[in-house]
């Protein structure tokens, strides 16, 4: 049988293979040639070795083209993968888009002529849409809504021809989440009718006069705004509702968003439901008191939401449940260590929000060097938020016993009262801490007077506890230590029981009067209300230092750093019992342990120069003094720093 070779070409001739001898023929040649066993040995040895060395380079040969298909067929499986990765991600891209499209609307010809064409009219609409958008404040994740307009508000631009752009336009339309809305405008006989309609299939339909499309704009924008996110319209008109004084308008806005949250009561998404109760318990129009029920159902719900837990965080301290406060911040910031509790708030707050509560936490602990810093950061975040960092660093200052830092803050800032018109100066709360942290009594009393004529007034129904729970105990102290003690113990006495600086106030009050039987029973009761706080314990070892009872003072200062490792106050106060004693050596390790946490207290340096001076190192004791006389003292103090400097000269 022959095989046609194809015409015009020669067979090349293929290479013989080449041939290996045969060790057994080998053996039989020598046994005929009469070698010796040792030659026939060796010459098998050599034919085995060929053989081997042949049958390797086959091998070797074999492994090359299976290695060469090897990385061939990875190469091509490669390939693929990179393709259905590439297709994969453009397809979950595409699903994953959100936003608003705006499409240009329906525009009759006499109205391109005056200049509004589709594109024009879509524009307008688009502006009143953000201007929404950025009026709405609240913490609430884009993602969280049905309808969410994240990725961007625009005004889809028509092309014609095919290309990867419009290809990927296409594949958004068909499997992402956007918003798509369009419309028309028309003239009637008496001027103009607005209709638009979103891809849900909602519609609005408005008439207005004829030389003012940007108010139907406005109005059309807000519907739209109510029907597609009704959650956010409605924290839309809860902000707008509270730059505006107490009056029709502000309860209609109000009257308005519960209206809103009552109806999303009965959505079907248990997100909108739960967001829904969170508005009801953040309202201006809702107690604080009234708001904690809200927010503890809700976290039974979901028990690590960062977002209602800082809430609830928030109302605790205002009516103030200090004890609860610091657990609810602690657990914001454990719960801030898992993913999924973080993507529950909205992007623009996630670096502000864990700050917030770490600071809370800090304040309540009495790290106050730690808030401040904390503070400063919320400050420098740039981040939104009902909170007011600049106010709350320069209280953390004051408590480091640096009151002259709000006078130097107001100055360098050049702050300005950033509330409504006839409000008051809302910085008198601060004013009065300054001048109390000095002893300066009469000056922080008449700024606590001047808070309950100018600004009281003016709080709405929720600030109106904070006022009872904070600035009422101080008023009434600062009444006490200026000699009105019937003012004090009126005032004190219209103040909650259960609230934590109520109840110390009212000790401290007691203990002024000399009631000393009823300064044991609210200290007693104060601190069984903050088990985990330390400022309780450490006014209980003031009242008994101040009876004579130094054991007893210590033990107390001792409980009271147990709870704030990183306060200050007990630290110095013990060192004040130590140098009452005797002791100045202890009392210098304890100053210089206060120092550490509080390094520009005035009066700890002139304490911490006495006791120097006490165990003669007098040139270390005018140290102390000098630095004492750069930093914030009482009038007694600096005359007491005066005095000792003058009598080493």
């Amino acid at each position: 049988m022959t095989i046609d070779k194809p015409k015009g070409r020669k067979a090349r001739p293929r290479p013989a293979a080449p041939t290996t001898p045969d060790p057994v023929e080998i053996a039989m040649e020598i046994a005929a040639t009469g070698k010796t066993p040792a030659e026939a040995a060796m010459a098998v040895l050599h034919a085995n070795a060929a053989l081997l060395t042949h049958q390797g380079v086959l091998a070797r040969n074999e492994i090359f083209r299976n290695r060469i298909r090897s990385i061939r067929d990875i190469a091509i499986a490669a390939m693929v993968v990179a393709l259905v990765v590439a297709v994969g991600a453009v397809v979950w891209s595409a699903s994953r888009t959100t936003g608003l499209v705006i499409q240009p609307f329906s525009v009759p010809p006499e109205l391109v002529e005056d200049g509004l064409d589709g594109r024009a009219v879509a524009a307008l609409f688009q502006d009143e849409l953000v201007r929404l958008e950025a009026a709405t404040v609240s913490p609430r994740p884009a993602a969280s809504f049905r309808n969410d307009w994240s990725g961007a508000i625009t005004v889809e631009v028509e092309a014609g021809g095919l290309s990867l752009t419009g290809a990927y336009t296409a594949l958004t339309r068909w499997l992402g989440q956007e918003t798509f809305i369009n419309g028309g405008l028309s003239r009637t006989g008496d001027g103009l009718e607005l209709v638009v309609r979103t891809s849900d299939g909602k519609a609005v339909r408005l008439r207005g006069p004829a030389d003012r499309p940007e108010a139907l704009m406005k109005q059309a924008a807000e519907q739209v705004y109510e029907q597609t996110q009704p959650y956010r319209y409605s924290q839309y008109l809860r902000t707008t509702g509270q730059d505006l004084s107490d009056g029709p308008e502000q309860r209609a806005l109000y009257s308005r968003s519960r209206a809103i949250l009552t109806a999303l009561l009965d959505s079907p998404s248990q997100t909108e439901r739960l967001w829904a109760y969170n508005g009801f318990a953040v309202a201006r129009d809702t107690t604080t008191r009234d708001s904690i029920p809200i927010l503890e159902a809700v976290l039974e719900i979901d028990p690590d939401h960062p977002v209602f837990r800082g809430n609830l965080a928030d109302s605790c301290l205002s009516v103030g449940h200090a004890e609860a406060a610091l657990g609810h911040s602690q657990r914001v910031g454990a719960s801030w260590s898992k993913p999924h509790n973080r993507a529950k708030t909205a992007e623009n707050r996630r670096q502000r929000l864990p700050l917030v509560f770490a600071a809370r936490a800090a304040e309540l602990q009495g790290d106050w060097r730690q808030a401040q810093d904390l503070w400063t950061r919320v400050l420098n975040s740039g981040q939104p938020g009902t909170t007011n960092p600049r106010d709350l660093r320069m209280a953390a200052l004051i408590a480091l016993h640096q009151p002259s830092a709000l006078s130097r803050l107001i100055e360098e800032q050049n702050l300005r009262t950033p509330g409504r018109p006839g409000m008051g100066d809302p910085l008198l709360a601060l004013r009065a801490a300054a001048a109390a942290s000095r002893d300066q009594w009469p000056q922080a009393l008449a700024a606590l007077e001047a808070f309950e004529t100018e600004v009281a007034p003016t709080l709405d129904l929720r600030d109106r506890t904070d006022r009872m729970t904070s600035i009422w105990p101080r008023l009434a102290y600062a009444r006490a230590r200026t000699g009105d003690l019937a003012g004090a113990q009126a005032l004190i006495a219209a103040t909650p029981l259960d609230c934590y600086l109520c109840v110390r106030e009212r000790a401290r009050i007691a203990e002024l009067a000399g009631d000393r039987a009823s300064a044991d029973r609210w200290s007693a009761e104060a601190r069984r209300q903050g088990p985990s706080l330390p400022f309780a314990f450490a006014e209980r070892g003031q009242m008994l230092m101040a009876r004579g009872d130094l054991d007893g003072a210590i033990d107390f200062y001792e409980q009271a750093i147990e709870r704030g490792p990183r306060w200050a106050d007990p630290q110095k106060y013990w060192g004040d019992a130590l140098m009452a004693r005797g002791d100045e050596g202890g009392a210098i390790r304890k100053y210089r342990a206060a120092a550490d946490r509080a390094p520009r207290w005035g009066a700890l340096h002139l304490a911490w120069g006495r006791a120097l001076e006490a165990q003669g190192r007098r040139d270390q004791a005018r140290e102390k003094y000098e630095q004492a006389a750069r930093m914030d003292l009482s009038a007694a103090d600096r005359a007491e720093v005066v005095r000792r400097l003058g009598a080493r000269t």
